[in-house]
């Protein structure tokens, strides 16, 4: 995920506004939910999680067919329920296809690690790799990487990112993520920082923290002194992110 620039790269018009919109869900997202492979896909051969890939398994060319989803409970015991027919019940699974089901786990329940800004949706990194490839929609060319991975918990139920400081949404973002509450070196030499989720409500002006019930409003705000105030605070720590960056250019140069 680690950028050597924090210059953004040219995005349409249409991709920013998804970007923008992603970066508000990113806001009130609860990152401690977890994700399970609930179920497989006949046409890939792959269990999947529904929350983070159902619309990814969309097959118009053999859903006229048949159903290629199928859903996989847990019993009592926390054991997989394997359908034997597709959901439909026309038809009975293959031999192949239910031993290829058979072989995947179903029951581990993983953290959500990874948020992707132009889906607005928070996923597990490991079980989804679909967000890797979105396209501009100006030029249909692959769009910048724009999947904020390494999610991570850090005290007192703080969720925060694992990344360099230096990707291309760091400005973007920046309204969204705070000052870094650790950095640090990883086992390959990389460096990283852990940047907290300013986490925000509909209901609670984001500065002052004020009920916003009935109230105009301004965006995440109760007053415009208070989104004031805030962008200077925005601003604050941008300033400091482009100084840490800098110091830490020259001391490796």
């Amino acid at each position: 995920m680690a950028s050597s620039s924090a210059a953004a790269p040219p995005l349409a018009e249409e991709d920013m506004k998804l970007m923008r919109i992603g970066r508000t869900i990113f806001r009130s997202q609860d990152f401690s939910g977890t994700c399970r492979r609930d179920s497989y896909c006949i046409r890939c051969g792959v269990a999947f999680c529904s929350h983070c890939c159902r619309y990814h398994h969309r097959h118009a060319a053999v859903s006229r067919w048949y159903d290629p989803l199928l859903r996989v409970d847990l019993d009592g015991g926390g054991r997989p329920v394997l359908p034997t027919r597709t959901a439909d019940g026309r038809h009975a699974l293959p031999r192949g296809v239910a031993a290829c089901m058979a072989a995947q786990d179903y029951t581990s329940r993983l953290p959500r690690d990874a948020f992707c800004l132009p889906c607005g949706s928070s996923f597990r990194a490991d079980l989804c790799s679909h967000h890797d490839a979105h396209a501009d929609a100006a030029t249909g060319e692959p769009l910048a990487d724009a999947v904020l991975r390494g999610i991570e918990e850090h005290g007192d139920g703080w969720h925060c990112v694992r990344c360099t400081g230096s990707e291309w949404w760091a400005d973007l973002m920046g309204v969204v993520l705070g000052d870094p509450v650790l950095t640090g070196v990883d086992e390959e030499g990389a460096y990283y920082e852990l940047l907290p989720v300013l986490k925000a409500t509909e209901s609670n002006c984001l500065r002052c923290g004020d009920d916003m019930e009935g109230k105009l409003r301004i965006g995440f705000y109760c007053s415009l002194d208070c989104f004031r105030e805030d962008q200077r605070t925005i601003e604050e720590r941008r300033q400091r992110r482009v100084a840490r960056h800098a110091a830490r250019h020259s001391r490796d140069n």
